[in-house]
């Protein structure tokens, strides 16, 4: 990792230099023959190696692609958004799915989470998972995963756009003050030229 550069990837408020950091560490050891790509092969090797059963999902993840490291951060910190279809949100349940069962367990969760070198611990991840679950099998189906995923996009939209608001308000406050400001100056430009011509 000598002469990585993590500073161009790191997002303020999301994504801290550690992060990039873990993210190219994980990537490194995937990427085995040190080619600067990972492919299909390696990433399968990986999941082996982990004790995770991806068969199926390789070629989901993946497909006949090799990824270069900005490419796997762009996989790995992307967020939904309006013009994603239902196709694109099964596709990523079926990365959480390793299995292919049709829903998601805690197990595939702490997979998931071990691949991606998540903090979250198992009650925590449990946790989630019950939170998540509208019929109570603790397992997501994929309405139950569809539901979160829009309803966490929605949410964040929401955000986003509060925060939005709340920056152009401030802007438009420090704008009157400054208008004020410059009104209640005298003719020289200052209050204390006004005092000083008495």
């Amino acid at each position: 990792m000598a002469g990585f550069d993590p500073a161009p990837y790191c997002i303020p408020g999301e994504i801290t230099v550690h992060e990039v950091m873990d993210m190219k560490r994980a990537f490194d050891l995937i990427d085995e023959d040190k080619s600067g790509v990972i492919d299909a092969e390696e990433l399968q090797g990986a999941a082996v190696a982990l004790g995770i059963p991806m068969e199926e999902n390789i070629s989901v993840l993946l497909g006949t692609d090799k990824i270069t490291f900005d490419e796997f951060f762009k996989r790995m910190t992307a967020k939904l958004s309006p013009a994603d279809k239902v196709d694109d949100i099964m596709g990523i349940f079926e990365l959480f799915d390793n299995d292919a069962t049709g829903t998601i367990t805690f197990e595939n969760m702490q997979n998931v989470a071990r691949i991606i070198g998540a903090k979250e611990t198992p009650q925590e991840i449990q946790a989630m998972l019950s939170t998540l679950d509208t019929d109570g099998d603790n397992e997501l189906d994929p309405v139950d995963f569809y539901t979160c995923l829009v309803n966490g996009m929605r949410i964040r939209l929401e955000e986003e756009d509060r925060m939005r608001r709340e920056q152009a308000d401030q802007m438009r406050d420090q704008m009157e003050s400054m208008s004020r400001g410059s009104r209640s100056m005298g003719p020289g430009g200052s209050t204390a030229t006004l005092s000083m011509r008495q």
